[in-house]
């Protein structure tokens, strides 16, 4: 995808906008809307980064759900993601994190290591072009894959998973699809905080994660550079 910058990645309007507004319109119309053709208009239920379903810790998979991670795996993460998030060059180590957060997530994993196999179904013999990226994943007739990218796109962005909150962690659950008429209630869940801090969205308005330190004493007084 073309990579985004500051300038016109995302339109906002003059007003503030808090965390929870944006993170709901990114969810809802921002990354989603830069990536994704017609994204159904989604029932959410947001939380910001500190609420307690957001840091409550969930059992993780010792390892991924039917599939190992190497170092050709991470290259397809990386590869996938820059493709699907429209940035690159990606930090190698925070993939990395995020590559093992997501393989051992016990609701996704799954969904990750079907996403990658559609990528390389595509970059079998070459590097994938933007068409086929739309074309085989973004409008994959595979619901399990479009479920899979938006959460890939959702986790660089924004640091969190956007998962039903009612999905549970029993193995045997059905895979998480990318379906309008799913009507659960859903949450951000989130990492670390550095890797909140290094949210691809920050960098696209060219701003600092809030409650995190952004520059020099009375920085925010002087209009950033873009």
């Amino acid at each position: 995808m073309t990579p985004l910058d500051g300038s016109d990645a995302i339109q906002f309007s003059d007003a503030a906008i808090s965390k929870r507004q944006f993170l709901g319109q990114l969810a809802a119309a921002g990354a989603a809307a830069i990536l994704w053709p017609g994204d159904a208009n989604a029932v959410m239920e947001l939380w910001e980064s500190g609420d307690p379903l957001c840091v409550v810790p969930y059992p993780t998979l010792d390892k991924p759900d039917g599939y190992e991670l190497d170092l050709a795996y991470l290259e397809t993460f990386i590869a996938m993601s820059a493709a699907l998030t429209g940035v690159a060059p990606l930090d190698r180590h925070l993939a990395n994190q995020y590559m093992e957060r997501y393989a051992t997530h016990p609701q996704i994993s799954k969904n990750l290591d079907i996403l990658v196999k559609a990528y390389r179904g595509l970059a079998a013999d070459k590097k994938p072009q933007d068409g086929d990226i739309k074309q085989g994943i973004m409008m994959s007739s595979d619901g399990a894959v479009r479920a899979g990218a938006k959460q890939l796109i959702y986790l660089w962005y924004t640091s969190a998973f956007f998962i039903p909150l009612d999905a549970g962690t029993d193995p045997n659950r059905p895979l998480l699809q990318d379906d309008p008429a799913d009507t659960r209630k859903k949450a951000w869940v989130y990492g670390t905080p550095e890797q909140y801090e290094h949210g691809l969205m920050w960098k696209v308005i060219s701003a600092h994660a809030p409650m995190t330190p952004g520059g020099p004493r009375r920085y925010w007084a002087t209009a950033p550079i873009l």
